[in-house]
């Protein structure tokens, strides 16, 4: 397998130029899978119209430049909110067609799970749905358990129908985050119960980013891990940080960055290494004080603005934990 990554940025949620521009560079008979992977800016709200914006833009682009098979063979996670020092944008990261080799380097595979009813999100059967596309995509990707080392997961949020999670972003996070660590083997289904979700903060992965939105309402997972049969030319790697402070484990990914990804956590306390702050009782949402603080770490380590910033790790790390991850250069 070898992989195409290619970056572009954006001037507006509904700007498809940078993406024109990067499947210029793509070579699509080759494609076997696409991802689009990016960050969008908005308010990240419900009714934000941002997503739907830059998604039905990128659909357009991808049918222009390929055909409805392509568009068939793409995955898309968007995520809202480029507080900060983050510019919008992301990446084409693709699987190409290529004979078989024995090197050892990335390999990356996507999939979707059936639709998620909407009374059945936020639930167990969410949970299940999750975990179904992680290991479609691992199946896809050609990696086991152990080779995995990122997965992008984007998760429907339970708009209507009651209970406790009913427009709850952090629910539908936690629900993916909850699916991913099942289907790695980081928690096992004995551990769930019917109340778990955003209650029982023991229950986590670390391999996993979860992002919510109104434009899916499926379970889409991206996976990638380094195998060999691979592309030796690249390199996936991750870092669990012990809060949003700890630079060591990022600056540790900095050589040869191509692309950069991080989740930004803070404990249920809202405090930080002992410290109280306001990120979980001021006027504004925590997640988006958490992307605006990450881009500054981020940036300041690695000394980019260039990077996927996510805010809220519910069930994707220990709680008040981040995760880091670079696509490098192979050594």
């Amino acid at each position: 397998m070898n992989v195409a990554l290619i970056p572009f940025d954006t001037a507006a949620p509904s700007d498809g130029s940078g993406v024109r521009r990067a499947l210029r560079r793509l070579p699509l008979r080759d494609v076997l899978q696409l991802a689009v992977v990016a960050k969008v800016e908005g308010t990240a709200t419900l009714n934000d119209v941002s997503r739907e914006l830059a998604s039905e833009r990128i659909g357009a682009e991808l049918q222009r430049a390929g055909s409805p098979a392509l568009r068939r063979r793409s995955l898309q996670i968007l995520s809202v909110g480029c507080e900060g020092i983050t510019t919008p944008g992301g990446w084409l990261i693709a699987s190409l067609k290529a004979p078989a080799g024995r090197g050892f380097g990335l390999a990356l595979g996507h999939a979707r799970s059936a639709p998620v009813a909407m009374h059945d999100r936020a639930t167990r059967k969410h949970i299940g749905s999750a975990a179904t596309a992680v290991r479609a995509a691992m199946r896809r990707a050609g990696l086991d358990r152990k080779a995995v080392e990122l997965v992008l997961i984007k998760s429907p949020i339970r708009l209507a129908g009651g209970g406790p999670h009913v427009g709850s972003t952090a629910a539908s996070r936690g629900a993916a985050a909850l699916g991913a660590a099942l289907a790695l083997g980081d928690i096992y289904e004995s551990d769930l119960r019917d109340g778990s979700l955003c209650t029982d903060w023991r229950l986590h992965g670390f391999r996993a980013m979860a992002f919510s939105g109104t434009e899916t309402d499926c379970c889409e997972a991206l996976v990638m891990g380094n195998r060999r049969g691979g592309d030796p030319l690249l390199r996936v790697e991750r870092a669990v940080l012990s809060d949003i402070l700890d630079a060591a484990p990022l600056a540790a990914l900095a050589a040869g960055a191509k692309a950069i990804f991080f989740k930004a956590g803070i404990g249920r306390s809202g405090a930080v290494r002992g410290a109280r702050t306001t990120v979980l009782t001021s006027e504004l949402p925590p997640d988006k004080q958490l992307r605006a603080a990450a881009s500054g770490v981020v940036g300041a380590i690695l000394g980019t603005t260039r990077a996927f910033i996510s805010g809220g790790a519910e069930h994707q790390a220990p709680p008040g934990a981040c995760l880091a991850a670079v696509i490098r250069a192979a050594d």
